[in-house]
């Protein structure tokens, strides 16, 4: 029978290899102590707070419930809110991305309004509130009558025409003008204030307070008086002096408070 030696050395070798071998293998946790150290450091709660989020802000931002629905129009009068809902398309928009300007602005585009403003309230609704141009003064030109609000802007051609104590102003000029322009605000504004002030300090109710290109306001009398105001610079001294020359009963025709030193014509034929 014949005896092999154990090689006792080259197993000792085998052995220190397969060890370290398994020594620098790394070393894969189990899912349970990953959930521990999930749990303990906050990254799955995290994680959960984070998927929820994104789900209640996708359902938030498109969801129908926080969709216009709802549209309400307070300030009309002229304007039918038909028209203003039709003007600005609310209805099945998100109402996180409304924007408040940006959505009125058609309607800062009509002659018919003067202020528009846009408020939302969640989860549906959205008030549009508007200020509209209220007729101040007539306009006559070219013989149509346009209604003008207090800041000179054009409304449109009056459907019926002014009543008595109305103030009409009559455009000598015969300038053409169309719903949205602006007018001459000094003009309107010194026109007002005439007729105010004439017949109530001085005793003189023109029959006319009319506006030229060259000449600015005027004012036309019963007797055919021609008194030129010009602009509303220096009114109170240009009141004064038509006070004067009326109480001392000085015959005119024609009278230009417009230059410092005033001047006046009298033509009893109305020749100028």
């Amino acid at each position: 029978m014949e005896y092999n030696p154990p090689n006792t050395r080259e197993r000792i070798v085998a052995r220190r290899q397969r060890m370290r071998r398994n020594s620098t293998e790394p070393v894969v946790p189990g899912w349970r102590w990953r959930l521990r150290e999930g749990l303990r450091s906050g990254r799955i709660v995290s994680g959960i707070v984070f998927v929820i989020s994104c789900f209640a802000l996708f359902y938030v931002l498109f969801s129908s419930r926080f969709r216009v629905q709802t549209v309400e129009v307070v300030g009309a009068e002229f304007l039918s809110p038909e028209r203003i809902v039709a003007a600005v398309p609310l209805r099945g928009l998100p109402i996180w991305l409304v924007d408040e300007e940006q959505a009125v602005a058609p309607l800062l585009t009509s002659p018919f309004v003067e202020e528009a403003r846009l408020t939302l309230s969640l989860p549906d609704r959205a008030r549009i509130v508007i200020v509209e141009r209220q007729p101040a003064i007539y306009w006559r030109t070219g013989g149509v009558d346009y209604l003008v609000d207090r800041q000179g802007y054009v409304i449109e051609a009056a459907a019926t025409p002014p009543a008595e104590d109305e103030l009409v102003i009559v455009d000598s000029s015969n300038l053409p003008v169309e719903p949205g322009m602006r007018l001459d605000t000094d003009a309107l504004t010194l026109a007002r204030e005439l007729a105010f002030v004439l017949p109530n300090q001085i005793g003189l109710h023109p029959a006319q307070i009319g506006w030229d290109f060259g000449l600015g306001v005027f004012v036309r009398t019963a007797q055919d008086q021609m008194i030129v105001f010009g602009r509303s610079e220096r009114l109170e001294r240009k009141l004064t002096i038509l006070a004067y020359l009326l109480a001392d009963g000085t015959p005119f025709t024609y009278l230009d408070l417009r230059p410092v030193n005033p001047f006046y014509q009298y033509r009893p034929d109305g020749s100028s």
